[in-house]
């Protein structure tokens, strides 16, 4: 049965539905039902168990799978390599072969002179290539290195990284410096075959920056890259070996300092040139050794702090000083501005300042978002810097949004320490309180923030709105229930309504909403009111004898008539008869007080939405008393004791 089962589950064309439907006709009872279930389960858990074994089996063959892959590329990347030594060594032969034997003319002795330096440029370009590829037998995962053309390598050498917080040590890495970047390569703790490196990260030399860091008493010989948005620390083996990592960096920003300016003073100088220059140009040129320095080109030169831009905005980037890095921004804006020319470094000045603020953009919306690990101790207060910064680079809708999910969750986390302990009114008046003043101590720091904004005004008013559904639904639940009583509800309410009443005068009225949320709440508990009532009503109509109340002293009537006095009847002392006879029942007694605590609930709760059903509640509740009255005028029972 098991193996059948097996069979025709494991077939390609099995249906679940067709094989559950088959099973239910074919069983009979929920017993048989409960054993194919238990046979179909221990199926499952017998194909489980077979499929761990086969994993674990081939486990081992995947590793040696891996570690031959791995071994291959190496040998590929060496293959490779000789190649094209190869080629190159085939290509030198054929020069020697052909050019060997010919004598040379005075022609060409003069060009033999004036390509001898072309000739050591080449040199020194196959010795770079050489050591490149020299590093790509040894680094595996870096291919492209060979693609730039140009690319030398300035200094290699082997460094320990160290967490930038607390300056523990987390991996052995090798540091190669380039002409146009720093690489860095992960050791492979079991190495096979020249390969001994992994790539792990490639910056551009123009993208970062190198901080010295101050010997300490846990941290010594150390250097931190600032690469937006990595911080890495390195610590090296001792000071002459940080002496030349420093020494290296700066010789080669200078390096491509001085190749940027050259280019841009050569693509300058051909903007300027006619394609056919007269006499008095050529005499006039720069090329005239006689002429002296042209002073526009001093004057078109770029500013040093220009070119440094890039550098400096990640180094304030990463240190967190976002006033300057703005600052910084606006004046390299400026600048860009009034300069309109198609200079190629301008443009790619232009590029990596945008890049940087875009980057600067990210940060400080990371500063505003709202993640379960971030502590919400400073409030509103602390994210007034974010928030001022992402108004002046022009993003005021994305600010505003993160201010609104923060204040949310500032908001739901203070509503969550609110436990529900004692009296429903108390709760309610605890609850509403924390509610309002957040929400009122947020309106202020929203009009601080956005003052002129009417288009974040409006999404602050549907937050606001918002917040105050989730905090009216949650009220409803916990106040608005069968046992409530209407005279507790009309605390609530007046409490609630009271604190919302707040935020009128920051210009924020909520109160039209807060009302329309409650109606129909409200509407359903003062008709089931009205129920109870008229219900006590005519129970009491049953039990009322039409006999005098007896005050049974003279202390319990003076009592009596103050406690009316109290409730707004003050001319109940014309009833009294005697020393402690009323001439009222006990009945109409018991229906005023409760129908003034009832006419006192509805006014507290009265809109001019939920008039009608005030109106209809108090007319009923009246009506049933009336009717009982007239019924006992016309009865024949009382009738004959008059």
């Amino acid at each position: 049965m098991a193996d059948f089962a097996t069979k025709k589950i494991g077939a390609p064309d099995f249906n679940p539905e067709k094989y559950v439907k088959e099973l239910s006709q074919r069983c009979v009872g929920g017993q048989e039902l409960q054993q194919q279930r238990q046979k179909i389960q221990t199926l499952a858990d017998e194909t489980n168990i077979l499929l761990k074994k086969n994993v674990y089996q081939n486990y081992m063959q995947f590793i040696e799978t891996a570690k031959e892959i791995s071994h291959l590329e190496s040998e590929m990347y060496q293959l490779s390599h000789m190649l094209t030594e190869q080629r190159s060594l085939l290509s030198s032969l054929a020069a020697t072969s052909l050019l060997g034997d010919k004598i040379p003319s005075a022609v060409d002795s003069d060009g033999a002179t004036g390509n001898s330096g072309e000739g050591e440029e080449q040199k020194e370009e196959e010795e770079s290539r050489r050591k490149l590829a020299a590093i790509l037998e040894k680094v595996e995962g870096c291919v492209t290195l060979l693609e730039t053309s140009g690319r030398t390598i300035l200094h290699e050498g082997d460094l320990l990284e160290l967490d930038p917080i607390e300056n523990s040590a987390l991996q052995r890495v090798h540091a190669y410096l380039f002409s146009d970047g720093f690489m860095i390569a992960s050791w492979i703790p079991n190495r096979r075959g020249p390969v001994r490196y992994k790539f792990e990260a490639m910056y551009e030399l123009g993208s970062l920056a190198v901080v010295n860091v101050r010997d300490m008493s846990s941290v010594k010989t150390a250097f931190k890259l600032l690469a937006f948005p990595d911080t890495r620390v390195f610590q090296c083996t001792n000071n002459q070996s940080k002496k030349e990592w420093l020494d290296k960096f700066e010789q080669a920003k200078k390096a491509r300092f001085v190749q940027e300016q050259q280019k841009r003073e050569s693509a300058s100088q051909i903007e300027r040139s006619p394609s056919r220059p007269s006499h008095s140009d050529s005499l006039e040129s720069p090329s005239n050794p006689f002429e002296d320095a042209d002073d526009s080109n001093a004057e078109s030169e770029l500013p040093e702090w220009l070119m440094e831009v890039p550098e400096d905005l990640d180094v304030c980037i990463a240190q967190r000083h976002f006033e300057e890095a703005y600052n910084l921004l606006e004046r390299a804006r400026e600048f860009l501005d009034k300069n309109t020319a198609t200079d190629p470094v301008i443009t790619d000045i232009r590029r990596k300042v945008e890049a940087r603020v875009r980057a600067l953009t990210e940060v400080l919306m990371k500063e505003l978002e709202v993640s379960p690990d971030k502590s919400l101790q400073g409030g509103l207060r602390a994210a007034r810097r974010a928030v001022r910064l992402l108004n002046q680079l022009g993003r005021s809708t994305q600010a505003c949004d993160l201010f609104l999910k923060l204040c949310s969750s500032i908001l739901k986390t203070q509503l969550k320490r609110v436990k529900r302990e004692g009296a429903t009114v108390l709760y309610v008046q605890q609850i509403g309180g924390i509610f309002f003043s957040n929400l009122t101590d947020m309106t202020r720091e929203f009009l601080r923030a956005f003052p002129h904004s009417p288009s974040c005004a409006s999404a602050f008013v549907m937050w606001a709105g918002s917040e105050l559904t989730h905090l009216t639904s949650h009220l409803i639940k916990q106040v608005f229930m069968p046992q409530s009583s209407i005279t507790m509800l009309a605390e609530c309410v007046t409490c609630v309504r009271n604190q919302c009443d707040q935020l009128s005068e920051l210009g924020v009225d909520l109160r039209y909403q807060l009302d329309g949320l409650l109606r129909t709440p409200l509407t359903r508990a003062l008709r089931d009111a009205r129920e109870k009532l008229v219900d006590a009503v005519k129970l009491r109509a049953v039990e009322d004898k039409w006999h005098p109340m007896n005050l049974q002293s003279k202390a319990g009537l003076t009592k009596f008539l103050q406690e009316m006095s109290d409730i707004g009847i003050a001319s109940i002392h014309t009833y009294v008869t005697g020393d402690c006879w009323l001439g009222l029942t006990s009945n109409t007694v018991a229906f005023s007080k409760l129908y003034l605590m009832l006419l006192d609930d509805c006014l507290r709760l009265a809109t001019p939405e939920l008039q009608y059903t005030v109106d209809d509640v108090l007319s009923d509740v009246f009506q049933a008393q009336m009717l009982h009255v007239e019924a006992s005028c016309s009865s024949e029972k009382y009738k004959a004791e008059v």
